[in-house]
């Protein structure tokens, strides 16, 4: 493989979708939410740069700290693999997840300058970078103490799309963070997915994870919560928070999610090398809900208009 090929695996880009959908999520909101907003299409896409190369540094340094815990190791599923193949080293990895995290830092220092009362965007910055590098870097890990369902859900849901939204707009709103509960939830789908998975390989590796908490009966309905939660959510948001009823096209995406939670509800039934696979089958709903989201709203504000 060549060393950008590498790279690329390493990363894990079949999980992008988490740290793309969201900054276009919270752009869009601000148009809807905003009439005559200048819209500032270079800050939007630093904007989405900058929350790929947080979940690209993340990513890395989960991939050295699991390695180095034992939690990845042969036989295990969930990181890039390439440590445990020795592929490529940990020192490289872990350089790998710190230059990512610095190219966020900059971007993010960047857009903090150029907007006025960027203070806020300071602690959801910070906010992020926490969640990002302890995610399993001592002394908090998040993923080994069952709180990586907190850290994913604040980082690549109202996190990410609010700081989008104030990038744009230059204030806080409650609209964003309301509209970005349903991709939330299932950004967290996609890591429970990944948690219920490897119940029995990570109790060997002495972490605790919600499903080793709640056992996988309990781990399954509350799988099911999150993805069916997202289709709620959404309805009480047409419901009771202006979201347009053109959102309402992200039930397009049921039969994929009906696909995801049949899979959970029959794990015992598939083969291992199958059900390996729940994560990034989960987070292909995500891309495929995200991607409706988006695009309702952009109906919205092309065919209705901002709200008045």
């Amino acid at each position: 493989m060549s060393v950008l090929a590498l790279w690329w695996q390493a990363v894990r880009p079949f999980a992008f979708t988490v740290s793309v959908i969201p900054p276009v999520l919270g752009a869009v909101i601000a148009l809807i939410d905003n009439p005559g907003v200048k819209f500032d299409i270079f800050h939007f896409i630093l904007a989405g740069l900058g929350c790929m190369s947080a979940h690209a540094g993340a990513n890395l340094l989960s991939d050295f700290f699991d390695y180095r815990a034992r939690v990845d190791r042969e036989g295990t599923f969930g990181s890039s693999g390439l440590l445990v193949a020795k592929i490529m080293t940990p020192r490289r990895i872990f350089a790998g997840g710190w230059i990512a995290m610095a190219v966020a830092a900059v971007i993010g220092a960047y857009l903090v300058y150029m907007t006025p009362d960027g203070t806020f965007l300071v602690w959801l910055i910070a906010i992020g970078g926490a969640f990002g590098v302890f995610y399993t870097a001592k002394p908090v890990e998040f993923k080994y103490k069952a709180l990586g369902d907190v850290a994913v859900f604040v980082s690549f849901g109202p996190a990410m799309v609010l700081g989008a939204y104030y990038v744009q707009t230059h204030r806080s709103s409650w609209l964003p963070v309301l509209y970005a509960v349903p991709v939330g939830l299932l950004v967290d789908a996609i890591l429970h997915s990944n948690n219920l998975r490897d119940i029995a390989n990570d109790k060997v590796a002495k972490i605790r994870t919600m499903p080793i908490i709640i056992g996988e009966r309990r781990a399954k309905a509350m799988y099911y919560g999150l993805v069916f939660g997202a289709y709620a959510t959404t309805l009480a948001l047409v419901a009771f928070a202006r979201l347009t009823p053109f959102s309402l096209i992200v039930f397009l995406s049921f039969p994929m999610a009906l696909k995801v939670t049949n899979m959970v509800r029959h794990k015992s039934d598939l083969p291992i090398a199958k059900f390996a696979m729940i994560d990034a089958a989960t987070a292909q709903l995500h891309l495929i809900f995200g991607v409706l989201m988006v695009f309702a709203l952009v109906i919205q504000y092309f065919f209705i208009g901002p709200n008045s």
